[in-house]
């Protein structure tokens, strides 16, 4: 009985090892997680996705102190940091969330605008992604 259990426990064993030598010889362990050999995931992938996902997003360069303003149902994508939600606020898509005014923006995240006076204030200069009708409101300074 304890030599049938040993020879089962050693068949599993190298099982185990066979099996995890053939997947590291077949290159599922070889590149370093984010590395550019195996890189999680592409800025123009995503703006790809994303624009399809949107109905076709228009890239707005906004600078520091510049304002997006959305109609209601606006998509906008935050494609840098340092942006704060302005007016009335937008609807965080991705956490399901109301982002409210002068909160900021989490990257890549999809917000809707909420309400005429919804969009959002650029702290330094970024790209965001934008789907609908909007208008920018430029810092003069």
């Amino acid at each position: 009985m304890k030599k049938k259990k040993l020879l089962c426990g050693i068949g599993v064993a190298v099982l185990v090892a066979g099996a995890f030598f053939t997947g590291h010889t077949a290159g599922a362990a070889s590149k370093t997680p984010g590395s550019t050999g195996d890189p999680l995931v592409t800025l123009s992938y995503l703006e790809e996705r994303l624009g399809v996902a949107q109905g076709g997003a228009r890239k707005v360069q906004l600078s520091r102190g510049d304002v997006l303003n959305g109609k209601p149902g606006t998509g906008i994508v935050v494609l840098g940091v340092s942006v704060t939600a302005t007016g009335s606020g937008l609807v965080d898509v991705t956490e399901g969330a109301f982002a409210e005014a002068d909160t900021s923006l989490f990257p890549y995240h999809s917000y809707i605008a909420a309400e005429e006076s919804s969009g959002c204030e650029a702290l330094s200069t970024c790209t965001v992604l934008v789907s609908g009708e909007y208008t920018v409101k430029k810092n003069n300074n």
